[in-house]
């Protein structure tokens, strides 16, 4: 589909017989009349349509923690959880994108399962539910703590995410034959494959659970997105915890992914942000890559980990053709909670409430009320973000606030 489709001749010979046929009957029919008047070609004649290029656009975020302070905060008076309000002062950074992508990085397999945290979680149903009503309708499943509770774990996390029907989910798979698919979903006529894969996992898994970098069904689920679709993006979880630096590896690996026709790239795992930047394939054509989003909602506590992006770029061209990457950019956020500088010090973390994710440009009051609030500013966060991401990024700085 990503080639030029000429457009199909009539069959000229054909018609061009029948004109003759009828022209021929015209003249041995004794009742003609040299009076009969004669059709004239319309001067009017309708001119096809040029058509007009499709725009899909984008936002993407990072990692999604269920820390025990992030759901003791979602924990309602009645014993039920509600995360959603967690991205409520956020949501207009990607309120018109037509896809949002989300990791949700542990199971929500239900307390029926036992809830559990860092090392190994298990979040309540309500978590992928809160994921959902935040607006994140492109899920991201793989990553390393995708088997923290076993097949079970997944099996559990797909069922309820079933129910929320998002427009593409990858990642986790109940089957080989689940992980074998190309989730694609059409926005105005232009066709998107969404692929997820990890390159690294705390626990063994089985065959079919995830889909390794090193699989080979990534090299054939590339090739069927590449004729199944117009545009592709893949999630990859992958880099060095909390290092602000892309390593070798990443960059191999995006190369790759981009020589098999990945269009965007959003890598996750290392919480903090990293570089983003242009990849050329050997045709001159170009892909993006995001290494690593940062974080979303999660109770991390170190600046690098409370400030992060929202990546956001567009999707252009004609269904069926060339598709081009457009404006890569950015929007600063900040992952709020409250907690005072002599708490932190002191290691009383369960005063973690109040959880909310700003937009970094309207958070200073916010930034007031933290563990930072001596260190961080609006200003010298927008610095970081922009230092981080380099310069093919463009860094949103209006405010969102109404």
């Amino acid at each position: 589909m990503r080639q030029l489709r000429a457009s199909r001749l009539m069959v000229v010979a054909a018609v061009g017989a029948l004109l003759l046929t009828g022209c021929q009957q015209g003249a041995l029919d004794p009742t003609a009349s040299a009076t009969d008047p004669v059709a004239e070609p319309s001067a009017s004649a309708t001119p096809t349509p040029t058509p007009e290029p499709v725009t899909v656009s984008v936002s993407a975020m990072g990692d999604i923690l269920p820390h025990d302070s992030v759901t003791a905060d979602a924990l309602q008076p009645d014993g039920s959880y509600e995360y959603g309000h967690f991205w409520d002062a956020a949501r207009p950074i990607w309120a018109g994108s037509d896809l949002v992508y989300c990791n949700q990085e542990a199971p929500s397999g239900g307390v029926e399962m036992g809830l559990t945290y860092f090392p190994a979680f298990n979040a309540p149903v309500e978590f992928a539910e809160g994921i959902a009503d935040a607006g994140c309708n492109t899920i991201g499943l793989g990553n390393n703590h995708t088997f923290d509770r076993g097949q079970e774990g997944i099996d559990r996390t797909r069922e309820v995410w079933d129910g929320l029907d998002p427009l593409l989910i990858a990642g986790a798979f109940r089957s080989a034959e689940e992980q074998a698919e190309v989730p694609t979903t059409e926005i105005d006529g232009m066709t998107v494959a969404f692929l997820s894969f990890i390159d690294l996992s705390n626990n063994p898994t089985n065959d079919y659970a995830v889909t390794w970098l090193t699989d080979p069904l990534v090299e054939q689920q590339m090739a069927e997105a590449e004729e199944a679709a117009d545009a592709t993006i893949v999630a990859v979880h992958w880099g060095d915890e909390y290092s602000g630096t892309v390593n070798d590896r990443q960059r191999e690996q995006a190369q790759r992914l981009a020589d098999l026709g990945a269009d965007v790239i959003l890598g996750t795992h290392p919480h903090v942000l990293q570089e983003a930047e242009w990849l050329t394939r050997e045709d001159g054509s170009r892909a993006f890559v995001y290494y690593s989003l940062g974080n979303s909602v999660t109770t991390q506590m170190a600046i690098p980990r409370v400030v992060s992006a929202v990546a956001q770029f567009e999707l252009v061209g004609l269904p069926g053709g060339e598709v081009e990457v457009v404006d890569p950019a950015a929007v600063p956020i900040y992952m709020h909670f409250d907690l005072t500088p002599a708490q932190f010090a002191s290691g009383a973390w369960a005063n973690r409430r109040n959880l909310q994710l700003h937009p970094l440009v309207d958070a200073a009051e916010p930034i007031s009320r933290s563990a930072w609030r001596n260190e961080l500013t609006v200003e010298s966060g927008m610095q970081l973000v922009a230092d981080a991401l380099g310069p093919d990024v463009r860094i949103v700085t209006d405010s969102f606030e109404d």
